[in-house]
C-alpha cells in the first residue's frame, strides 16, 4: 500500500479497474486510502460467481452505499445467478439510476430467476444510458407511459423475453429508443414471446437476430413485420415463419441470412413429430 499512496487518483483508479471485479469491490470497502476515490471509478461490475467475504448482498448493498453524488459510472454490470431476492436487485439499480449525479452510459444486467426477472421501471426512462444489455430470464411485459431513453443507440437482448401481445411491449420498447443504432437479439424463441410480431424502428441501422436452435418443436403460426427503413446491415438466423408482412429494407447494403424450415407431422400417437432443421436459404450479399 504504501508504495503507491503517492501515485494520483487517476492512476490508482486505472489500477482498480483492472482488478477482478469482486477484488476491485473489496479493495474499495476495505481501504480507505481507495474508498476515497470511489468517486471517480469509470467501471462498476458486480458477479456473484465466486467467494466474497461475507455475502454478494452485502457486498453490492455496501458498495453502492459509499457513491458520492459526484460518481460518474461509465460500466455498470450485475450479473445474478444464486436467485438473489428481486425486491433487492430493484433497490440496487434505482439506487444507480436515481443517485443524484450518477451518469449511467452502459448497463449490462444479467438476472437468473426461477419466475423471470422483471425490471424496475426507471430503466425505461433512463437519459444517460448510451448502451443497455439484458440477459437471462428478464421477461418484460410492460413499459412505463413516461418510458424514453433518448440517447440509447445500442440494444442487446440475450434469452429476454416479452409478454404482452395486446399492447405489444417489444414495439413499445423499440419506439421509446430514437436513436437506436444497433439491435442485437440472441438466444430467443419467438414462440415463447407474446407480441405483435413487428420489428419497428427508423432509426435502426443494424440488426442482427440469432434463434436457440434446441429444443425445438416446430414453430407456431407466426408472421413477422420488418419496418425498418434506416437499416443498412442484417444478420438473421431462423426458421422460416408463415410469412413475412411487410419487409421494408430500402437502405440496406450488407446481409447474411440462414434461413431453416422443419417439416411437423403427426405420429400415430398423436404426438407431433417433427424432422431436423434443413436450411432453405443460406445467403450473404453486399451492395
Amino acid at each position: 500500500m504504501d508504495r503507491i499512496s503517492d501515485l494520483p487518483d487517476e492512476l490508482i483508479s486505472r489500477i482498480v479497474s483492472l482488478l477482478a471485479s469482486r477484488d476491485a469491490a473489496s479493495l474499495l470497502l476495505t481501504s480507505r486510502r481507495f474508498g476515497d476515490i470511489y468517486r471517480i471509478i469509470s467501471d462498476l461490475e458486480f458477479d456473484d460467481k465466486g467467494k466474497f467475504q461475507g455475502t454478494f448482498t452485502d457486498l453490492v448493498s455496501e458498495a453502492l452505499a459509499r457513491l458520492e453524488t459526484t460518481t460518474c459510472i461509465r460500466r455498470f454490470y450485475l450479473k445474478s445467478e444464486r436467485g438473489i431476492d428481486p425486491d433487492r436487485i430493484h433497490h440496487w439499480l434505482r439506487d444507480v439510476l436515481n443517485h443524484r449525479g450518477v451518469m449511467v452510459m452502459d448497463l449490462e444486467l444479467r438476472i437468473k430467476g426461477n419466475n423471470g426477472y422483471t425490471l424496475p421501471s426507471e430503466i425505461f426512462a433512463c437519459k444517460t444510458l448510451i448502451k443497455l444489455k439484458l440477459g437471462m430470464d428478464i421477461v418484460i411485459t410492460v413499459l412505463p407511459e413516461n418510458a424514453l431513453l433518448p440517447a440509447l443507440e445500442t440494444l442487446v437482448f440475450d434469452s429476454v423475453r416479452f409478454c404482452n401481445p395486446a399492447d405489444c411491449a417489444f414495439k413499445a420498447f423499440l419506439l421509446a429508443c430514437p436513436v437506436l443504432k444497433e439491435l442485437t437479439i440472441d438466444g430467443m424463441y419467438w414462440e415463447t414471446w407474446d407480441w405483435s410480431g413487428i420489428v419497428s424502428s427508423q432509426s435502426l441501422e443494424r440488426l442482427t437476430i440469432g434463434r436457440e436452435l434446441s429444443g425445438f418443436d416446430g414453430p407456431d403460426p407466426q408472421y413477422i413485420t420488418f419496418d425498418t427503413p434506416s437499416l443498412a446491415y442484417l444478420d438473421y438466423l431462423d426458421y422460416v415463419p408463415d410469412g413475412y408482412t411487410v419487409v421494408n429494407f430500402e437502405s440496406l447494403v450488407e446481409a447474411k441470412l440462414t434461413l431453416l424450415v422443419m417439416q411437423c407431422y403427426k405420429s400415430d400417437s398423436r404426438d407431433k413429430k417433427c424432422s431436423d432443421p434443413e436450411i432453405i436459404i443460406s445467403l450473404y450479399f453486399r451492395a
